[in-house]
């Protein structure tokens, strides 16, 4: 059987055809471009990769970003702490210098002067910006964080412990560290250089010459600490005469667990400000025959005027994410706050019931400063030197956190553009295309484009309109 093939079914397929050649030609264009995926169809296994590559380049070049923009901050925030080191430095090394008894009213007068100067620098260098934005404040950069009074105030004083009175009363030791131990210093209110130290952990309340001197007959005993020496008390007649002589509430400390009983914070805000300047609590007594008894003992809190410096930012760290992964608060963290600079006292620390202030060590270096223009030598060699080494040690451990956690920067700077390269390379496999390749695919492609167009012209069958 024969089948007639009709002039018009030729003429479909040969379009058919010369489309489907025209298509492709087209696609080979599309590909000078560099890219060989330019929609699912071209290859969608091949696309599905190109998407989530493309993904993970946007992720990185988004994480690069936030790192770059974290170095910019914390190099500026390392600078800004490395100018305060070199004031706070002198701070300390002024300090020194004012205790020495053989200074006269115009030595303290000038040292000062100087040591004033210093914590100016100091404030104004916290108010550092960056473009618009304090970076000491926290998450409340568009607030100025540190502002110093004008007038001044009553702070409470606190007893300052050196590295053996610590090591003794607590067990600790904090030589060279930025943190303090420190006591509230009590007076009584008929005489004010009857001195009493009270220990917010412990509940009891020593006499000055006990803290100061007397301790250390204990530690002559082979008490290294006090509460060896309290564990020890019944069984050595001697050990537990030194201790009631040093403690005058020895058998009824206050209770300091009891919230409702006392609180830093009752008497206290976070900055020393006087809230309720007496204390009073049963003490040791004896009565007109020798025998042992109690009474209640009232105390005010010895103070000091000076000027207060507040912190207005917040606790809050800003965080630049680096890397894919769970986010780690810690090492993301790009921020500096008023706590990290200047630490925490008794006034505001955990045990206080106070928040933290974010400006402790600036005011305890405010308390050092009166202490010198009041010329008091004693207290200066006793709690100044530790509380300015303490301020210097607080900052100088900020910069040294900040210097750690620039170079973790540094680093994932790194890493990032070295998966960045292997992401772009990752790109260029499965969507790149050969050049060589192409130009000889393509000039194929047109030579059939061309021929077919000719060939067609030859021998598709003539319509009316070529007779026209």
């Amino acid at each position: 059987m024969t089948m007639r093939i009709s002039s018009l079914q030729y003429m479909y397929n040969y379009k058919v055809a010369l489309n489907k050649s025209y298509k492709q030609q087209t696609q080979l264009f599309e590909q000078a471009d560099g890219s060989k995926l330019h929609r699912g169809s071209d290859d969608p296994v091949a696309y599905s990769k190109f998407l989530r590559y493309n993904v993970s380049q946007a992720e990185n070049d988004q994480y690069q970003r936030d790192v770059e923009s974290g170095i910019s901050i914390m190099k500026t925030e390392d600078a800004t702490l490395s100018n305060m080191l070199i004031h706070a430095k002198t701070f300390v090394q002024k300090t020194v210098e004012a205790a020495n008894e053989h200074n006269t009213d115009s030595d303290f007068e000038a040292i000062a002067k100087e040591m004033y100067s210093c914590i100016e620098e100091i404030v104004s260098l916290c108010n550092t910006q960056q473009g618009d934005r304090y970076i000491f404040s926290g998450q409340k950069d568009i607030t100025e964080p540190f502002t110093m009074s004008e007038d001044s105030t009553d702070r409470a004083l606190a007893k300052t412990l050196a590295a053996a009175q610590t090591k003794f009363f607590t067990g600790q030791t904090n030589d060279g560290d930025a943190d303090v131990n420190q006591m509230l210093r009590l007076e009584n209110p008929d005489d004010r250089y009857d001195v009493y130290y009270m220990d917010t952990n412990t509940g009891y309340v020593y006499t000055k010459k006990f803290v100061e001197e007397g301790y250390k007959e204990l530690i002559i005993m082979d008490y290294s600490t006090l509460q060896y020496a309290l564990n020890d008390a019944d069984n050595n007649a001697e050990t537990k005469r030194l201790l009631q002589e040093g403690i005058i509430n020895y058998s009824s400390p206050i209770d300091v667990t009891d919230t409702d009983v006392f609180s830093v914070s009752k008497y206290v805000n976070s900055k020393g400000l006087i809230v309720s300047d007496s204390m009073s609590f049963t003490a040791d007594t004896t009565d007109a025959n020798g025998d042992a008894t109690t009474e209640t003992k009232t105390l005010n809190l010895s103070t000091v005027k000076q000027q207060i410096v507040t912190y207005n930012g917040d606790m809050n760290k800003i965080s630049m994410v680096k890397r894919n992964g769970a986010n780690d608060n810690m090492s993301d963290v790009v921020s500096v706050t008023g706590q990290d600079i200047f630490g925490h006292d008794i006034f505001d620390d955990a045990y206080s019931g106070n928040n933290y202030s974010g400006s402790a060590f600036i005011n305890d270096m405010l308390t050092v400063y009166n202490k010198v223009r009041a010329g008091d030598v004693e207290w200066l060699t006793s709690d100044g030197v530790s509380l300015s080494n303490a301020a210097h040690n607080s900052i100088a451990l900020a910069q040294t956190t900040l210097g750690s956690r620039i170079q973790l920067y540094e680093g994932v700077t790194d890493m990032l553009t070295t998966q960045g390269n292997t992401i772009t390379e990752d790109i260029t496999n499965v969507s790149g295309v050969d050049v060589a390749e192409l130009a000889t695919r393509l000039m194929e492609m047109t030579s059939l484009y061309n021929m077919s167009l000719s060939m067609g012209g030859r021998i598709l069958p003539v319509s009316l309109a070529d007779y026209l």
